[in-house]
């Protein structure tokens, strides 16, 4: 994961995108207070090895990143050892749930990251 190509990815969120964080969080570091938002785990290589999307239903202490990237690494002892930030596109409230999802399958896909992770919502 790049400058360049976080960049990328802003313009492809285009007027959803709610403020440009071209910056890499380390793992357990509140993003903001973002709801909506596509975030991407990297390694300590800033190697991507996960894309995600938060759209939570209730609202959440702290930025929704930060409590899914925690969900991930407390449940997949995997992930703990691999991960050491994220990325994040924080979204505008207002952004569809469909839009949202769309911008997390596309950012997956030109990242060339597996599929399986997400198999039930595609």
């Amino acid at each position: 994961m790049t400058p360049d190509r976080y960049d990328a990815f802003a313009r492809l969120a285009g007027p959803w995108l709610e403020e440009h964080r071209c910056c890499q969080f380390a793992i357990g570091e509140d993003s903001g207070r973002e709801e909506r938002a596509v975030y991407i785990a990297v390694n300590s290589d800033c190697m991507a090895c996960y894309c995600g999307r938060t759209r939570p239903t209730r609202i959440l202490a702290g930025g929704a990143s930060v409590v899914r990237i925690h969900q991930h690494i407390t449940t997949t002892r995997s992930k703990y050892e691999e991960w050491a930030g994220y990325w994040m596109l924080p979204l505008v409230q207002e952004a569809p749930d469909e839009f949202v999802d769309w911008l997390e399958r596309t950012v997956t896909a030109r990242l060339g990251l597996p599929r399986r992770h997400n198999r039930s919502r595609w």
